[in-house]
C-alpha cells in the first residue's frame, strides 16, 4: 500500500493544519486545534477556520493547487525529484516551503533533489531557492545583494523574481519592461511592481527582476491570494471566467472596499491599452490586511498582442468570449465598467485619464533604455491604434446610452 503523503500547512511561519492525500486523489486540509483556538486568520477565503476537515474529491484544493509551480519551472521540478509533472502534490511538497505570499508547505520528510543538469545553469540556479512559482514563463527567485542579483537559496530567502528570456517569444523580457513602465505612467496613483534588467550572478546573464510585493523591507511575509484563488477555481482554470467576475467579487465581498472595483476597472482599461491580452485571473490578486481585502500592486504585465499568437483576450468581457483584441468595440468597455458598479460619470473619467497620460507613457517607451526601437516604435504605434478605435468615442457612446441604462443585447446589437 503506498505512503499516505502529507504536509504541514503554515501561515505567516504559524504552523495552522494538516494537508494530507487520501485514496482516489482527494485531498483534505485540517487546522490545527491550537491555531483554531488561537483566532487565527484563515490560509484562504475558500478555507474558512472550522474544526471540520474541507475535502476536495478532484485533486488539491484550489487554493493549494494554484500554488504549484507552472511550465518550464514545474518540468525542471518534476526532473529533478524524478517524479511525474502532473504529480502535483509531490511538487508543492518539495518546493512548497517558499510560495507566493505568506502560505508555506513543508514536507515533515524532505525530498532530496537527485538529478540537477549540469549543462543547464539556468535550472540549476532556479532549483537552487527550492521555491514554487505559478506562470509558464521560466523563472526563479533571487536575491538582491550589495554586489548585484544572485539566485536565491533556501538560506537566503529571495528578494525579487527573476524571469528568463523565453525561446519561443523574443523580447519578452524587455516587452514586459515596456508594458510595466508605460502602465505606471498610465495609472499614476496605482501601485505598480518594480522592475529592471539585470543579471542573475555569472549563471544568469539577462533577466527581468521584479522585486517581491509580498515580502515586506524586512523580509516579512505578506499574504494574499489571486482572483483565481478567491473564486475557488484550479490553476487549469484561469482563463475560464470573466472580467467582472473579479469587479462582482469586490462588489460582494464585504471585507472589500468598493473604491477598488474603480481601480481595478482602470487597470483592465490599460491592459487593453497595451496589449496586455494574457490578463487572466491568477495575473489579479488581493492582500489579506487588517482592514480588509486590498488590491496588490500590478504585476505580469506584458503586452502580449505584439506577439500574432495573443491576438485574444484572456478573459470574457461584456459577454463576449474568445474576444479578438482589435474586435473589442467601447461598447465593451463601457459595459464592464457598469458591471463593476461604476456611474457613467467614473468611466468617462477613468477613460478621461488615460488618454491624458498616453503621451507621456508613449515618451516613457521611447526612453527606455536596453530595449530594441523596433520593439518601442510597435508598441507605440498600436497603442495609439486602440486609442484611436476602442477608447476616444467612448464619451459620444454614453452621451447616446438612455440614462437609466440600457439592457445588455440592446448595447450589444448598437454597437
Amino acid at each position: 500500500m503506498a505512503t499516505k503523503q502529507y504536509g504541514k500547512v503554515y501561515l505567516y511561519n504559524r504552523y495552522a493544519g494538516i494537508l494530507a492525500e487520501e485514496p482516489g486523489n482527494r485531498f483534505v486540509f485540517t487546522y490545527d486545534e491550537s491555531y483554531i483556538e488561537g483566532g487565527y486568520p484563515s490560509v484562504s477565503m475558500t478555507l474558512p477556520v472550522i474544526s471540520t476537515p474541507h475535502y476536495c474529491e478532484r485533486g488539491l484544493h484550489p487554493y493549494f493547487d494554484n500554488l504549484v509551480a507552472e511550465g518550464w519551472l514545474r518540468d525542471a521540478q518534476a526532473r529533478a525529484l524524478g517524479v511525474h509533472k502532473n504529480n502535483r502534490f509531490g511538487l508543492l511538497l518539495a518546493f512548497g516551503r517558499d510560495c507566493i505570499g505568506a502560505v508555506s508547505i513543508v514536507d515533515p520528510e524532505p525530498r532530496e533533489i537527485r538529478a540537477f543538469d549540469l549543462d543547464d545553469p539556468e535550472q540549476m540556479a532556479a532549483l537552487a531557492g527550492r521555491a514554487s512559482l505559478s506562470g509558464v514563463q521560466p523563472k526563479m527567485t533571487a536575491i538582491k545583494t550589495n554586489k548585484g542579483y544572485e539566485p536565491a537559496t533556501q538560506e537566503l530567502g529571495s528578494t525579487h523574481i527573476a524571469k528568463l528570456p523565453s525561446r519561443a517569444l523574443p523580447d519578452i523580457l524587455e516587452l514586459e519592461l515596456l508594458t510595466l513602465r508605460a502602465t505606471n505612467v498610465l495609472l499614476p496613483d496605482d501601485q505598480i511592481v518594480e522592475a529592471e534588467i539585470a543579471s542573475v550572478g555569472p549563471q544568469i546573464p539577462k533577466a527581468l527582476l521584479i522585486k517581491r510585493f509580498d515580502r515586506d523591507s524586512e523580509g516579512n511575509k505578506r499574504h494574499f491570494e489571486e482572483f483565481n484563488q478567491l473564486l475557488g477555481k484550479f490553476s487549469e482554470d484561469k482563463y475560464e471566467g470573466a472580467y467582472e467576475d473579479m469587479g462582482q467579487f469586490i462588489r460582494k465581498t464585504p471585507r472589500c472596499v468598493p473604491a477598488e472595483a474603480d481601480t481595478l476597472y482602470r487597470r483592465i482599461l490599460a491592459a487593453v491599452l497595451t496589449g496586455n491580452t494574457d490578463a487572466h485571473l491568477k495575473n489579479f490578486a488581493l492582500f489579506h490586511t487588517q482592514e480588509g481585502l486590498r488590491l496588490t500592486p500590478a504585476y505580469d504585465l506584458v503586452a502580449a498582442a505584439i506577439y500574432k499568437e495573443y491576438q485574444t483576450l484572456a478573459l470574457q468581457i461584456a459577454g463576449a468570449r474568445e474576444l479578438r483584441i482589435g474586435d473589442i468595440k467601447p461598447k465593451h468597455l463601457i459595459l464592464l465598467g457598469e458591471s463593476f458598479g461604476l456611474p457613467h460619470a467614473a468611466i468617462k473619467l477613468a477613460v478621461g485619464d488615460l488618454g491624458k497620460r498616453l503621451e507621456k507613457a508613449k515618451d516613457i517607451i521611447f526612453q527606455t533604455e536596453q530595449v530594441p526601437t523596433s520593439l518601442k516604435d510597435n508598441l507605440i504605434q498600436l497603442m495609439e491604434k486602440r486609442w484611436n478605435g476602442n477608447f476616444s468615442s467612448i464619451g459620444q457612446h454614453l452621451l447616446k446610452k438612455p440614462s437609466g441604462g440600457a439592457k445588455l443585447s440592446d448595447l450589444l446589437n448598437n454597437g
